[in-house]
């Protein structure tokens, strides 16, 4: 089965301090892969090595087969590719719409508007707070619109960094569902960060655990003791 994700042998880091050391990943067509750590293990500087925003050290990332090492970010996200990042997601001072259409900048305006029908089905909230100003909005409300901007342009590849962070269990079931969802209807391959355990067991079908920069063992959830290696992993 063809890559849609890989990395090999990443290094990256921050000036001169290396965060990653040697991480080597293959995610598949129609993988929910779940990158499992506690705080500082080197997940979010993963993401955003994959994502352009901070340059590899050393090695190298392939998205749908092609080298991206190095690659700016907006030619990166117009590939394919979809984040709901953990900080920094929105405008806030301009409304839930304009910050939708943020993340759609390549779709036309039809496009747009047909996907903005779909994430509403996902999220009927949206459609009442639509010229809502997005920091105005709680946070389980900004989580699940960071989730319907990533997949409003309907992405191959979805990369979710922490989204999960501090809801309520009914957002988390929302967010969940709706991941499920588009997983069915599209195939979508999903890269999603998380400590939440729970989260991630519902939906994900492969996981892998970071320490230290690095993935230091990878498994599927359908083996026999799963959960438990992972919630020892997350509390030495």
């Amino acid at each position: 089965m063809s890559s849609v994700l890989s990395c090999d042998h990443l290094h990256s880091g921050y000036g001169a301090v290396e965060v990653l050391s040697d991480v080597t990943l293959k995610i598949r067509v129609g993988d929910i892969y779940a990158l499992i750590g506690k705080n500082g293990a080197g997940k979010t500087t993963l993401l955003q090595t994959i994502l352009g925003v901070l340059k590899p050290m050393a090695g190298s990332i392939k998205v749908f087969e092609d080298e991206v090492a190095g690659m700016p970010t907006h030619r990166i996200i117009t590939s394919g590719v979809a984040c709901a990042p953990q900080e920094k997601a929105f405008f806030n001072d301009l409304t839930v719409d304009e910050n939708l259409r943020l993340g759609s900048l390549s779709l036309s305006k039809d496009e747009f508007s047909s996907g903005r029908d779909r994430v509403i089905e996902m999220f009927p909230f949206i459609a009442n707070r639509s010229r809502q100003r997005a920091g105005t909005l709680s946070g389980g409300e900004q989580a699940m619109v960071k989730v319907a901007r990533a997949l409003l342009p309907k992405p191959k590849l979805v990369l979710l960094d922490e989204v999960t962070e501090g809801l309520q269990p009914l957002t988390v079931d929302r967010v969940r569902h709706v991941l499920m969802r588009d997983h069915a209807e599209r195939n979508t391959t999903i890269l999603v960060v998380e400590q939440n355990v729970d989260f991630v067991a519902g939906f994900a079908t492969r996981y892998g655990l970071m320490e230290r920069g690095d993935i230091r063992a990878e498994g599927s959830f359908a083996e026999a003791g799963a959960i438990d290696r992972i919630t020892e992993h997350l509390s030495i």
